[in-house]
């Protein structure tokens, strides 16, 4: 089970963040990347100087300046934040500023990683080669990035499994504390069970008794997002298509999985309408209309409806949801 991530804050707003924190969690919510956010808050009300013990005008319009290193949507999700602590607030009967629920007018077209893709940047990341002392982690990644395809699962998912969510001799994965806070079970094929079982005999090997399947350089915890960005980044650099306007990112061996998936069944003539809702179960989604999310956004994907128009009836509608 994941931990909750548990700091100190030292800012004027203190009260009213851990306020909002003991509420979230006290109705069952894990609220950890909520409260990345929030630490990310009181340290730039400590480095801007605000002082106020609520929220102010002033700290909304500095806070919602989007940054250089950060996308709209991220933009977004940190003022999102700050609207949650006025709303605690004033829900506790202390005068604050709402801030404005800003809208996300970036449209990013997913990558999807063509067959010739997906294989060069595999075998890039067989021939990549780093220090002695990181060869776990390069280890590591290079079975995290084939489950991350494989599987379609989101960046976070795999990195607090530990050996007891792992059963591979049945092929059976169990994906705790997901998205929405809801557990799912993946099931693998059986090459790439044996992957996981040949990593399995490597890993304990070079960490004894460890229950983590991605032990990070830190006891007790995970290899961290940072690091799994920056072998992808790494391997990446090292292909033909490093250079193309439309970066493929980790979210994209999900994008990936779905349509290959989809067009699978379509070239089969299976029926799409039978096989959604366990699609978006495996994926863990509360509807079928986040998995056909997916689908919509990728022009090249279509290649296969245009096709097969009579394969299926099914109309692919226009999402603005954020589904990670």
């Amino acid at each position: 089970m994941k931990p909750r991530r548990n700091y100190t804050f030292n800012s004027s707003l203190t009260p009213a963040i851990e306020g909002l924190i003991q509420e979230k969690r006290a109705s069952g919510y894990m609220y950890n990347s909520n409260a990345d956010v929030l630490k990310d808050l009181d340290t730039f009300c400590i480095e801007q100087g605000f002082i106020s013990d609520t929220v102010t005008k002033d700290l909304s319009d500095a806070w919602a300046v989007q940054r250089q290193t950060e996308g709209i949507s991220s933009r977004n999700i940190r003022v999102s934040n700050l609207r949650q602590v006025s709303k605690y607030l004033l829900s506790i009967g202390v005068e604050s500023y709402m801030p404005k629920m800003l809208q996300s007018t970036e449209t990013k077209v997913a990558h999807v990683f063509t067959a010739q893709e997906r294989k060069e940047f595999f075998e890039c990341l067989n021939k990549l080669d780093i220090k002695r002392k990181s060869r776990r982690l390069l280890e590591e990644c290079r079975v995290l990035f084939r489950l991350y395809y494989c599987c379609g699962l989101r960046l976070s998912e795999p990195l607090w499994l530990t050996w007891d969510d792992i059963d591979y001799d049945s092929g059976r994965i169990t994906i705790l504390q997901s998205k929405g806070y809801k557990d799912r079970v993946v099931w693998v094929s059986s090459d790439i069970a044996e992957m996981i079982r040949k990593y399995h005999k490597y890993i304990t090997t070079e960490c004894p008794g460890e229950a983590l399947v991605f032990p990070g350089t830190k006891n007790g915890k995970p290899v961290n997002e940072v690091t799994v960005r920056a072998y992808f980044q790494r391997t990446l650099a090292m292909t033909s298509y490093a250079s193309i306007g439309n970066l493929p990112t980790i979210k994209s061996f999900r994008h990936t999985f779905v349509v290959d998936r989809l067009n699978a069944w379509m070239e089969n003539g299976e029926s799409i309408e039978d096989k959604l809702p366990y699609l978006s179960k495996y994926l863990g989604h509360n509807s079928i209309r986040e998995s056909l999310y997916y689908y919509h956004q990728v022009s090249e994907a279509f290649k296969i409806i245009h096709n097969r128009d009579k394969t299926s009836n099914i109309v692919i509608p226009e999402v603005n949801e954020n589904e990670e």
